[in-house]
């Protein structure tokens, strides 16, 4: 009963901020997951497979697309992509684009720390 009037406090308190859709409780029923499919299977994610192309020298794929054509991607690498994509990247700062510039700094020397002094009816709490 006590939970009831609180359920009924709230939706009363939802409606005069106009919220009157918000769900109460637990929007799924026992048993559903709101995730059914879950978490994609190992070498199925976009980093995974970001990861495995990268690291490969050779690609060769055959894609069909939604309207029947096909299309067909073979690339050849004497590294792997992953120092192509880097050697690109070092092309484009060389070129004067500056955020390529701030990746490669970030990725190597690390991104720089903000630093905040707080202060409290004048001390010093953290430098």
């Amino acid at each position: 009963m006590e939970t009831r009037q609180k359920e009924l406090k709230e939706q009363s308190a939802d409606k005069q901020q106009g919220n009157s859709k918000k769900v109460v409780g637990r929007p799924f029923k026992k048993g559903q997951s709101g995730n059914p499919n879950g978490r994609p299977k190992k070498g199925e994610a976009w980093a995974d497979v970001a990861r495995e192309l990268l690291d490969s020298n050779e690609i060769e794929i055959n894609m069909v697309m939604g309207n029947g054509k096909q299309k067909r991607l073979s690339m050849v690498a004497d590294k792997s992509f992953r120092h192509a994509v880097i050697i690109g990247q070092i092309n484009q700062a060389m070129q004067g684009n500056v955020q390529s510039a701030k990746e490669l700094a970030d990725r190597t020397e690390g991104k720089s720390k903000e630093t905040k002094e707080i202060t409290h009816k004048d001390t010093l709490i953290i430098e």
